[in-house]
């Protein structure tokens, strides 16, 4: 039998003693041989850590890793210089898998692409589920990830749906940047830029719990807003420091847009002083929008010239009201 391990499955966990062991318990459902799953303890306060050591005592493919807090990015980062397998696959410990989406991505890895682009379903706290996102028997799997990626609109870029091989990972150096929240958005797009192929799956893989209340995403922090800048900022920085085509720079161009007016859009979320310097912060990154022509950037350039950042920042949030 091959004792190459061919996936690595890698769960940060910080604080999640409440679901914690749903979590493991559908990696233990779902596991095959030649897999290893990697549990990165971040510091947890509560009773998070013993809990995966008590996992790690039972069964042999699962290791543990403890180490002093330092946010998603860096728990992640420690699991990827830990990892042995030819993939990776990151599940967040509030979240849990399929009961044969270990067996399903294996079977996928066979095809040797880079990058094997997975769906998910979101799990709400009523019970209502919401399948995420299909891809369609006849999409064109031989155009560039990123291209095919952007061709699908307005869709997640968590790091959960990026099974990739670590070997595009370790060679582009592509770890998550520490100390910023949404760092999927500054990972992913570095990811489909490395990546040369990619195949998908079609079923769901992974269950996104939605509305857990110490979930990172359901926080209202203004670091939040600022740092949707700092990845538009560090996308815009890569277009200038590389030698991308021309179709990538506009791919990267609009995921500076997504998230500088993402930004502009939830500062109308926060009080008076907080409103005030964050809009200050956006109107001293403004450039970041130029020479953007999607048609969401130009009309958001337009508003901005016309009646200024903040009252742009209203009208974008009350139109995201509208839409709900």
């Amino acid at each position: 039998m091959e004792n190459k391990i061919k996936l690595s499955i890698i769960v940060p966990v910080y604080n999640v003693e409440k679901y914690i062991r749903e979590c493991i318990e559908s990696i233990i459902k779902a596991y095959r041989d030649n897999v290893e799953v990697i549990l990165v303890d971040d510091g947890s306060k509560d009773n998070s850590g013993n809990i995966c050591d008590e996992y790690k005592e039972k069964y042999d493919f699962i290791k543990v890793s403890h180490r002093e807090n330092g946010g998603l990015s860096a728990a992640r980062n420690t699991g990827i210089r830990l990892a042995q397998g030819e993939y990776i696959w990151f599940v967040d410990s509030d979240d849990y898998i399929d009961g044969d989406s270990i067996e399903v991505i294996l079977d996928k890895i066979k095809e040797n692409t880079d990058i094997i682009i997975g769906n998910y379903r979101q799990v709400f706290p009523d019970g209502n589920i919401y399948f995420y996102q299909g891809f369609k028997e006849d999409d064109d799997l031989s155009i560039e990830p990123f291209k095919y990626v952007e061709n699908l609109g307005n869709v997640s870029y968590a790091a959960v749906r990026f099974i990739t091989k670590r070997k595009i990972i370790i060679d582009n150096d592509i770890f998550f940047t520490e100390g910023i929240y949404h760092e999927d958005e500054d990972w992913t797009p570095r990811i489909l830029c490395a990546a040369k192929s990619f195949t998908t799956i079609m079923p769901y893989l992974y269950n996104y719990r939605v509305g857990n209340p110490q979930s990172i995403t359901g926080m209202l922090n203004p670091k939040k807003v600022s740092d949707k800048v700092v990845i538009s900022s560090k996308i815009y920085n890569r277009i200038k420091e590389n030698n991308y085509s021309e179709e990538m720079n506009d791919f990267l161009r609009s995921r500076i847009a997504h998230n500088y007016i993402a930004a502009l859009n939830e500062c109308s979320m926060y009080n008076k002083e907080e409103r005030k310097r964050l809009i200050n912060y956006l109107k001293n990154n403004k450039n970041l929008l130029d020479h953007i022509d999607t048609p969401k950037a130009s009309m958001v350039r337009i508003a901005i010239n016309l009646i200024g950042l903040s009252n742009t920042s209203k009208l974008l949030n009350m139109r995201t009201k509208i839409g709900k």
